[in-house]
């Protein structure tokens, strides 16, 4: 029965973990304007599945700097320009809106629901037993 309660926490605190600071950022960052993708960057292991990017925006005349995390969800090219959402109060916070972020908000929202449910069938095996 421990083991039911170690995998209802694990997932649920993995969600959590992994969802929480993307959700804030997508529902801080309110504001569009266009950007543009400056570099990106495969990474280092053998599969070369994930990327990052640089892109820079303008908000009020002032250019800021943006990075995106790892994905294995997005496609980037150089120059192109891209909605950028950022948060108007902290302009400096910001997010590409091809960057993977609704994707890996989904994955951590998934792991959250998992751990619900093993909670439940826990509750629902410990009446019953």
């Amino acid at each position: 029965m421990i083991a039911v309660w170690i995998v209802a926490i694990s997932f649920t605190t993995v969600g959590l973990i992994y969802s929480i600071p993307k959700y804030y950022k997508i529902f801080s960052c309110r504001a569009k304007t266009t950007g543009t993708l400056l570099k990106s960057q495969k990474s280092l292991t053998s599969d070369n599945k994930a990327i990052k990017a640089t892109y820079e925006y303008y908000v009020d005349g002032k250019r800021y700097l943006g990075t995106t995390g790892w994905s294995t969800f997005a496609i980037f090219i150089s120059g192109k320009e891209y909605i950028v959402k950022y948060n108007p109060k902290k302009p400096e916070q910001s997010f590409i809106n091809m960057s993977g972020i609704y994707i890996n908000c989904a994955i951590g929202t998934l792991f959250i629901v998992v751990g619900i449910i093993v909670f439940i069938i826990g509750i629902i095996l410990l009446s019953i037993l």
